[in-house]
C-alpha cells in the first residue's frame, strides 16, 4: 500500500510541471513587470497569485526574467561596477557616522569590509570551469 501512495505521489508531481510555453508565458509576465519597474518580490507575489504557484516557483521566474535584462560585463566593467558599490557603501558609512547615526554607520562599515573580503577572494579564487549550455563551443585558444 506505501509503494503505490509513493507512485501516485510521483506521478501528480510530474503532471504538475510547467509547458514550455506556460515557461515562457510566465518569465514574459515577469520580465514586463520587472521593466515596469515592479520589485522582484512584488512581481514573485503577483506571478504567485496570478498563476496559482508556488511563492518559490514565482521566484525562479523572475530569476529567469531578471537574467534577461542583464547585459554581458568585461572584466572592466565588473571592476568598475564594484569599485562604485564599495565606494557607495563607505559614503554611506560617513554619512550615518557625521548623522550620529552610529549603529548604521557600524553596520554600512561591516558591510563594505564584507563587500571587500568577497571581491578579494573572487579575485585570488582559481579559476574554475562552468557548466555552460550545450549551444556554446569555447574559442580554440580556451586553456579548459
Amino acid at each position: 500500500m506505501v509503494q503505490v501512495r509513493q507512485k501516485q505521489n510521483s506521478c501528480s508531481q510530474v503532471a504538475n510541471r510547467s509547458t514550455d510555453r506556460e515557461l515562457a508565458e510566465r518569465v514574459g509576465a515577469a520580465l514586463a513587470m520587472l521593466n515596469d519597474g515592479k520589485g522582484s518580490a512584488y512581481a514573485a507575489a503577483l506571478l504567485s497569485s496570478e498563476y496559482a504557484i508556488s511563492l518559490r516557483q514565482a521566484r525562479r521566474y523572475v530569476n529567469l526574467a531578471a537574467l534577461e535584462l542583464c547585459n554581458d560585463l568585461n572584466p572592466t566593467q565588473l571592476d568598475s561596477i564594484a569599485g562604485l558599490s564599495l565606494h557607495r557603501l563607505e559614503l554611506i558609512a560617513g554619512q550615518c557616522l557625521s548623522d550620529g547615526e552610529i549603529s548604521l554607520s557600524i553596520q554600512a562599515t561591516k558591510a563594505h569590509l564584507s563587500a571587500v573580503a568577497q571581491l578579494r577572494r573572487a579575485i585570488s579564487a582559481p579559476m574554475t570551469k562552468f557548466r555552460l549550455s550545450t549551444a556554446y563551443t569555447a574559442p580554440p585558444d580556451t586553456p579548459f
